[in-house]
């Protein structure tokens, strides 16, 4: 058997990566049977023409991954090695094929210039170099971190800047020890439903409302109870009606439609939810944004009788790719959490949350909710100027006060899937609103969501003007 492998100096790899691939690849082939005595380290350098140093890295690397056996005084053998790594080794192994379906090109959605995403931010103000200083502090101050599992409710520092922050900004009656930090609002409502569903087996959303939220219900076993919109917000008598006590709502920027709850409507729900002994699960994804007056108080904050789960999130002030968000439970809840459902630590890794600490102790998160607040305002603006600019009257705006999108009404005799494919042949990408909707009264004309965070004000009115050519030419 010829044991003298084809090493080359100046290859990409190694010299002891080549001689552990060879070796492996006549070990899984079967041309070095299991039980096969090797060479020795010595007898192996001068058939390689390497030196000694090399042949153990590789000898050991084989050990490691179970192509040889060591054995003390006797030298290294070859393992029996199991069919299914020959076939994986040698490329015979069964490929399963994909359905054409399901395939998808990498980065697909991004690929579109004049991308009207409703949950893009814009990261061109993002406060890098104020972030790497927070990550690297976070560091240098908290080494034990990395010795310790983190608190299960996330790092107590964290939650006491982000209750000061709620208490002032959002107007919430909240402490830290009311907070879990999470990674995002499937996660925070697959919790609430392990906590809830044994006591409100039926569930009320807006219809229309957000899908995803709707889907963790689903899969959790509620019973959905549709809730149609009124001008201000889901309609209080039809909850009343629905058999629900449990409502999952969004009161400071309804989705996708765009309404904002107004205080008398607030108070009638939240005397539902006392009446019937309902929760409320109030998402406030974005209301730190609101362009015609100031951000509008919380539900929570106006709670009396504990009955409101508030969630909120970095994302959309911040960035959605730190998937890190915030759940404020009432005390009832609370009680209930601290006596069952302890097994559940915090999913967010602790050096994101110092950093984030940090971030908001040295003022930096308001200041810059303050930066993006005038940005993302004077962005809409300009959508709203452009859609005066270059879209027939027959088209409507709706939902234009708040949040990071509007909805366009089209009347036309195209469907919201015609029209999504007419703008995507004019480098636009926009959404559809019709999976949000759970009962059958979608409306009579398309809606279309049309999200502007995340455009560059130079691009906002072209691609307003090549939407326009796309539906109207």
């Amino acid at each position: 058997m010829n044991m003298a492998p084809v090493l080359h100096v100046s290859g990409d790899q190694p010299l002891y990566q080549q001689l552990y691939a060879y070796i492996k690849g006549e070990i899984v082939s079967g041309h070095i049977p299991a039980g096969f005595r090797l060479p020795s380290i010595r007898q192996m350098a001068v058939l390689a023409g390497v030196g000694k140093i090399t042949v153990e890295a590789a000898y050991q690397q084989l050990v490691a991954e179970g192509y040889l056996i060591s054995r003390e005084r006797s030298g290294y053998f070859a393992a029996d090695i199991e069919k299914w790594v020959e076939a994986e080794a040698t490329g015979t192994a069964p490929i399963m094929p994909m359905p054409k379906e399901l395939k998808k090109n990498k980065g697909e959605h991004l690929s579109y210039r004049y991308n009207f995403h409703g949950s893009v931010v814009d990261t061109e103000h993002f406060p890098y170099a104020l972030w790497r200083s927070c990550i690297q502090e976070a560091l240098q101050r908290y080494p034990e971190d990395f010795a310790f599992y983190g608190d299960d409710q996330g790092e107590w520092e964290l939650r006491l800047e982000l209750a000061r922050y709620l208490r002032r900004a959002r107007t919430l009656i909240c402490e830290p020890e009311q907070i879990i930090i999470g990674t995002g609002l499937q996660q925070a409502l697959s919790f609430l439903s392990l906590m809830t569903r044994d006591t409100h087996p039926v569930a009320a959303v807006e219809d229309p409302g957000y899908a995803d939220a709707r889907v963790v219900f689903q899969h959790h076993g509620f019973t959905l109870a549709p809730i149609p919109l009124e001008e201000d917000g889901l309609s209080i008598e039809a909850l009343e009606k629905s058999g629900a006590r449990i409502v999952y709502v969004t009161p400071a920027h309804q989705y996708p439609h765009g309404m904002v709850m107004p205080a008398s409507k607030r108070l009638r729900l939240l005397q539902w939810a006392k009446q019937t002994g309902g929760l409320i699960i109030e998402n406030d994804y974005d209301g730190e944004f609101r362009y015609n007056a100031k951000p509008t108080p919380s539900l929570q904050g106006m709670d009396q009788a504990g009955t409101v789960v508030y969630i909120g999130n970095f994302s959309k002030a911040f960035s959605p790719a730190l998937r890190m968000d915030y759940m404020v439970l009432p005390p009832m809840l609370l009680r209930r959490y601290l006596e069952e459902f302890q097994a559940y630590p915090s999913p967010v890794p602790r050096l994101q949350q110092r950093a984030m600490q940090l971030f908001m102790e040295k003022g930096y998160w308001e200041k810059h909710v303050r930066k993006m607040r005038t940005l993302y305002q004077r962005k809409h603006q300009l959508l709203l100027q452009a859609i005066h600019t270059h879209m027939p009257p027959s088209v409507a705006v709706l939902g234009h006060s708040a949040g990071l999108h509007i909805l366009l009404e089209v009347d036309t005799t195209l469907t919201e899937a015609e029209l999504i494919g007419a703008a995507a042949e004019r480098e636009v990408r926009v959404y559809p609103t019709s999976r949000n909707w759970l009962s059958s009264q979608a409306p009579p004309r398309p809606r279309i969501i049309v999200g502007f965070g995340g455009m560059k004000e130079a691009d906002i009115e072209e691609g307003i003007r090549r939407l326009a050519l796309a539906w109207f030419s």
